[in-house]
C-alpha cells in the first residue's frame, strides 16, 4: 500500500508543478488561506493559551477554510 501511496503522490506532484491550470489554483489556495488564517495564526502564537494545533484548527473552522478552499475547486 506504501508503494502505491508514493507513486500516486509523485504523480499527483508532477501534475501541481506543470499544469498551469492546478498552478493557478494552487496560487488561489494559498492566497486565500493566508488572507484568511494570517492574523488568527498568528494571535494564536503571540496570545495563545491553549495548543497550538487546537488554536489553528478554531481559526481555520471560524474562518470556515474548507468551504473556501471548495468553492476555488468549484466543488460546493
Amino acid at each position: 500500500m506504501s508503494e502505491a501511496r508514493k507513486a500516486l503522490r509523485a504523480a499527483v506532484r508532477g501534475a501541481w508543478d506543470t499544469n498551469k491550470a492546478l498552478i493557478s489554483i494552487q496560487d488561489e489556495l494559498t492566497k486565500k488561506g493566508y488572507a484568511l488564517l494570517h492574523a488568527g495564526y498568528k494571535k494564536c502564537i503571540t496570545e495563545g493559551d491553549e495548543p497550538v494545533k487546537k488554536c489553528y484548527r478554531d481559526v481555520a473552522t471560524e474562518k470556515k477554510l474548507s468551504e473556501e478552499y471548495r468553492s476555488i475547486w468549484g466543488a460546493k
